[in-house]
Protein backbone atom coordinates (compact mmCIF):
# COMPACT_ATOMS: atom_id res chain seq x y z
CA UNK A 1 0.00 0.00 0.00
CA UNK A 2 1.19 3.42 -0.88
CA UNK A 3 1.86 5.97 1.34
CA UNK A 4 1.05 9.87 1.68
CA UNK A 5 0.74 13.10 3.26
CA UNK A 6 -1.36 16.09 4.19
CA UNK A 7 0.41 18.94 2.20
CA UNK A 8 -2.43 21.48 2.55
CA UNK A 9 -3.15 23.24 5.64
CA UNK A 10 -6.04 21.29 6.37
CA UNK A 11 -8.10 18.61 4.76
CA UNK A 12 -11.63 17.07 5.60
CA UNK A 13 -11.86 13.00 6.06
CA UNK A 14 -14.97 11.70 5.36
CA UNK A 15 -17.28 8.77 5.72
CA UNK A 16 -17.85 7.89 2.10
CA UNK A 17 -16.03 9.06 -0.95
CA UNK A 18 -18.42 11.58 -1.48
CA UNK A 19 -18.21 15.69 -0.66
CA UNK A 20 -21.88 15.03 0.40
CA UNK A 21 -20.67 12.61 3.34
CA UNK A 22 -20.07 13.31 7.06
CA UNK A 23 -16.78 14.88 7.78
CA UNK A 24 -15.67 12.36 10.82
CA UNK A 25 -11.65 13.75 10.96
CA UNK A 26 -9.40 16.54 9.47
CA UNK A 27 -5.74 16.21 8.70
CA UNK A 28 -3.55 19.20 9.26
CA UNK A 29 -0.44 19.96 7.23
CA UNK A 30 2.44 17.31 7.50
CA UNK A 31 0.06 14.21 8.65
CA UNK A 32 1.17 10.94 7.29
CA UNK A 33 -1.48 8.61 6.09
CA UNK A 34 -1.40 5.04 4.21
CA UNK A 35 -3.44 4.66 1.05
CA UNK A 36 -5.81 1.61 1.31
CA UNK A 37 -7.62 1.78 -2.00
CA UNK A 38 -8.99 4.22 -4.75
CA UNK A 39 -12.50 5.23 -5.18
CA UNK A 40 -12.89 7.46 -8.66
CA UNK A 41 -11.65 10.68 -7.81
CA UNK A 42 -10.88 9.44 -3.49
CA UNK A 43 -8.59 7.71 -1.60
CA UNK A 44 -9.60 5.14 1.66
CA UNK A 45 -6.59 6.43 4.12
CA UNK A 46 -5.89 5.33 7.52
CA UNK A 47 -4.07 8.27 9.60
CA UNK A 48 -0.42 6.70 10.88
CA UNK A 49 -0.41 8.61 13.83
CA UNK A 50 -3.52 7.27 14.93
CA UNK A 51 -4.66 4.68 12.52
CA UNK A 52 -7.79 5.90 12.04
CA UNK A 53 -9.24 5.19 8.49
CA UNK A 54 -11.96 7.33 6.16
CA UNK A 55 -11.86 9.12 2.77
CA UNK A 56 -10.21 12.19 1.01
CA UNK A 57 -9.80 13.75 -2.20
CA UNK A 58 -6.94 12.62 -4.04
CA UNK A 59 -5.82 15.96 -4.60
CA UNK A 60 -5.59 16.67 -1.82
CA UNK A 61 -2.93 14.21 -0.76
CA UNK A 62 1.11 13.81 -1.89
CA UNK A 63 1.97 10.58 -2.34
CA UNK A 64 5.41 10.82 -2.24
CA UNK A 65 7.76 11.26 1.03
CA UNK A 66 7.99 14.06 2.53
CA UNK A 67 11.44 14.76 2.81
CA UNK A 68 12.81 14.19 6.24
CA UNK A 69 14.55 17.10 8.42
CA UNK A 70 16.89 16.65 11.27
CA UNK A 71 13.79 17.78 13.75
CA UNK A 72 10.20 18.22 13.68
CA UNK A 73 8.56 21.00 15.15
CA UNK A 74 4.65 22.31 15.88
CA UNK A 75 2.56 25.02 14.66
CA UNK A 76 2.45 27.07 18.38
CA UNK A 77 0.11 30.13 17.04
CA UNK A 78 -4.07 29.52 16.23
CA UNK A 79 -1.90 30.37 12.60
CA UNK A 80 1.57 30.50 10.70
CA UNK A 81 2.39 32.14 8.14
CA UNK A 82 5.28 30.70 6.36
CA UNK A 83 6.85 32.04 3.25
CA UNK A 84 7.85 29.48 0.66
CA UNK A 85 9.43 30.58 -2.86
CA UNK A 86 8.36 33.52 -2.46
CA UNK A 87 4.26 32.47 -1.65
CA UNK A 88 3.00 32.49 1.76
CA UNK A 89 1.40 29.33 3.19
CA UNK A 90 -0.72 29.30 6.28
CA UNK A 91 -0.51 26.63 8.83
CA UNK A 92 -3.04 25.77 11.84
CA UNK A 93 -1.78 24.95 15.17
CA UNK A 94 -0.63 21.63 15.73
CA UNK A 95 0.87 20.81 12.39
CA UNK A 96 4.33 19.19 12.21
CA UNK A 97 6.63 20.59 10.20
CA UNK A 98 10.11 19.35 9.30
CA UNK A 99 13.11 21.23 10.41
CA UNK A 100 17.11 21.43 10.03
CA UNK A 101 18.91 23.30 12.28
CA UNK A 102 16.07 25.52 12.93
CA UNK A 103 15.53 26.05 8.82
CA UNK A 104 12.18 25.22 8.17
CA UNK A 105 11.55 23.09 5.36
CA UNK A 106 8.41 22.83 3.35
CA UNK A 107 7.33 20.04 0.78
CA UNK A 108 11.29 19.85 0.34
CA UNK A 109 11.70 23.81 0.41
CA UNK A 110 13.62 25.58 2.63
CA UNK A 111 11.01 28.26 4.24
CA UNK A 112 11.04 31.41 6.56
CA UNK A 113 8.57 31.93 9.44
CA UNK A 114 7.32 35.13 8.96
CA UNK A 115 4.39 35.22 11.55
CA UNK A 116 3.25 33.13 14.78
CA UNK A 117 5.35 30.64 16.40
CA UNK A 118 7.00 27.14 16.25
CA UNK A 119 7.96 24.81 18.95
CA UNK A 120 9.48 21.20 19.41
CA UNK A 121 7.46 19.11 21.48
CA UNK A 122 6.65 19.81 25.20
CA UNK A 123 8.02 18.49 27.71
CA UNK A 124 4.97 15.89 28.84
CA UNK A 125 3.37 16.82 31.76
CA UNK A 126 -0.14 17.49 33.02
CA UNK A 127 0.91 21.06 33.20
CA UNK A 128 1.66 21.37 29.21
CA UNK A 129 -1.46 19.57 28.38
CA UNK A 130 -3.68 21.58 29.80
CA UNK A 131 -1.81 24.63 28.20
CA UNK A 132 -3.16 23.65 24.71
CA UNK A 133 -6.54 23.62 26.05
CA UNK A 134 -6.01 27.24 27.24
CA UNK A 135 -4.90 28.36 24.05
CA UNK A 136 -7.76 26.96 21.84
CA UNK A 137 -10.15 28.66 24.44
CA UNK A 138 -13.51 29.91 23.16
CA UNK A 139 -12.72 27.93 19.36
CA UNK A 140 -16.01 26.74 18.07
CA UNK A 141 -16.93 23.16 18.06
CA UNK A 142 -17.43 20.98 15.30
CA UNK A 143 -17.90 17.49 14.54
CA UNK A 144 -14.71 15.84 13.41
CA UNK A 145 -12.79 19.12 13.97
CA UNK A 146 -9.35 19.31 14.98
CA UNK A 147 -8.00 23.00 14.75
CA UNK A 148 -8.87 26.50 16.13
CA UNK A 149 -11.02 26.64 13.72
CA UNK A 150 -13.05 23.91 14.65
CA UNK A 151 -12.48 20.98 16.90
CA UNK A 152 -14.41 18.54 18.64
CA UNK A 153 -14.00 16.61 22.16
CA UNK A 154 -11.57 14.31 21.58
CA UNK A 155 -9.84 16.37 19.10
CA UNK A 156 -8.96 18.80 21.47
CA UNK A 157 -7.57 15.92 23.85
CA UNK A 158 -5.81 14.62 20.66
CA UNK A 159 -4.62 17.62 20.10
CA UNK A 160 -3.10 18.64 23.58
CA UNK A 161 -1.38 15.13 23.72
CA UNK A 162 0.22 15.83 20.53
CA UNK A 163 2.10 19.08 21.52
CA UNK A 164 3.59 16.61 24.22
CA UNK A 165 5.08 14.36 21.82
CA UNK A 166 1.95 11.57 22.54
CA UNK A 167 0.01 10.13 19.85
CA UNK A 168 -4.03 9.21 21.56
CA UNK A 169 -6.90 7.72 19.24
CA UNK A 170 -9.04 9.85 17.64
CA UNK A 171 -12.51 9.23 18.77
CA UNK A 172 -13.95 9.50 22.52
CA UNK A 173 -14.77 6.25 23.38
CA UNK A 174 -11.09 5.14 21.36
CA UNK A 175 -9.39 7.04 24.06
CA UNK A 176 -11.47 5.83 26.30
CA UNK A 177 -10.69 1.92 25.13
CA UNK A 178 -6.51 2.88 25.15
CA UNK A 179 -3.80 2.26 27.50
CA UNK A 180 -3.71 4.47 30.72
CA UNK A 181 -4.32 4.05 34.24
CA UNK A 182 -7.96 4.29 35.40
CA UNK A 183 -8.43 6.74 38.40
CA UNK A 184 -11.05 5.56 41.31
CA UNK A 185 -12.23 8.80 42.52
CA UNK A 186 -12.42 12.44 41.10
CA UNK A 187 -10.82 14.19 44.24
CA UNK A 188 -7.75 11.97 43.26
CA UNK A 189 -7.23 13.50 39.97
CA UNK A 190 -4.32 15.40 38.70
CA UNK A 191 -4.00 18.56 35.78
CA UNK A 192 -4.21 16.52 32.44
CA UNK A 193 -5.93 13.03 33.74
CA UNK A 194 -8.77 12.78 30.97
CA UNK A 195 -12.61 12.57 31.65
CA UNK A 196 -15.09 10.48 29.90
CA UNK A 197 -18.93 10.30 29.78
CA UNK A 198 -21.57 8.56 28.58
CA UNK A 199 -25.08 8.47 27.37
CA UNK A 200 -27.73 6.52 28.72
CA UNK A 201 -27.24 3.92 26.94
CA UNK A 202 -23.66 3.47 28.19
CA UNK A 203 -21.85 4.45 25.49
CA UNK A 204 -19.32 7.00 25.94
CA UNK A 205 -20.04 10.34 24.10
CA UNK A 206 -17.95 13.03 25.30
CA UNK A 207 -14.02 13.52 27.22
CA UNK A 208 -12.39 16.03 28.15
CA UNK A 209 -9.00 17.53 30.12
CA UNK A 210 -9.33 17.82 33.43
CA UNK A 211 -7.74 20.58 35.88
CA UNK A 212 -7.19 18.83 38.75
CA UNK A 213 -9.20 21.41 40.85
CA UNK A 214 -12.54 20.89 40.18
CA UNK A 215 -12.63 21.96 36.45
CA UNK A 216 -12.49 20.45 33.10
CA UNK A 217 -11.53 22.11 29.64
CA UNK A 218 -13.94 20.24 27.20
CA UNK A 219 -15.41 21.27 23.84
CA UNK A 220 -18.91 21.77 23.84
CA UNK A 221 -20.60 24.76 21.54
CA UNK A 222 -16.84 26.12 22.23
CA UNK A 223 -14.02 24.95 24.32
CA UNK A 224 -15.02 26.34 27.47
CA UNK A 225 -13.84 25.27 31.24
CA UNK A 226 -16.65 24.47 33.24
CA UNK A 227 -16.81 22.66 37.08
CA UNK A 228 -16.65 18.64 37.28
CA UNK A 229 -17.56 16.42 40.13
CA UNK A 230 -18.43 12.77 40.33
CA UNK A 231 -21.53 13.48 39.15
CA UNK A 232 -20.54 14.93 35.82
CA UNK A 233 -19.81 18.38 34.31
CA UNK A 234 -21.96 21.41 35.52
CA UNK A 235 -22.70 23.95 32.84
CA UNK A 236 -22.19 27.33 33.70
CA UNK A 237 -24.71 28.46 31.15
CA UNK A 238 -27.76 26.14 31.85
CA UNK A 239 -26.92 26.07 36.00
CA UNK A 240 -27.65 21.97 35.20
CA UNK A 241 -25.19 18.71 34.59
CA UNK A 242 -24.94 18.49 30.53
CA UNK A 243 -22.72 15.48 30.73
CA UNK A 244 -22.39 12.22 33.33
CA UNK A 245 -19.35 11.22 34.34
CA UNK A 246 -17.78 7.47 33.53
CA UNK A 247 -14.01 7.33 34.61
CA UNK A 248 -10.69 8.97 34.40
CA UNK A 249 -7.94 7.76 32.62
CA UNK A 250 -3.88 8.93 33.25
CA UNK A 251 -1.82 8.39 30.19
CA UNK A 252 1.74 8.08 29.83
CA UNK A 253 4.46 9.07 27.61
CA UNK A 254 5.95 6.01 27.38
CA UNK A 255 3.12 3.71 26.79
CA UNK A 256 1.34 5.62 24.17
CA UNK A 257 3.86 7.13 22.04
CA UNK A 258 4.64 2.85 21.19
CA UNK A 259 0.98 1.95 21.38
CA UNK A 260 0.69 2.49 16.89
Amino acid sequence: MAEGYCYLSLIPVRSEPSGKSTMVNQLLFGDRVKILEENDSWYKIISLHDNYEGWVEKNQIETSAPVAGTQILLIDDHTATILVENCTKILLFGSEIQANDSQLIINGIKSELIAGSVTRHLDFSGENILLTGYKLMGCPYLWGGRSPFGIDCSGLVQLAFRMTGVNLPRDAWQQAEHQGEFIDLIAEARAGDIAFFDNEEGRIIHTGILTGDGYIIHASGRVRIDPVDHIGIFNRDSKGYSHKLRIIKRYNKVTETQAF
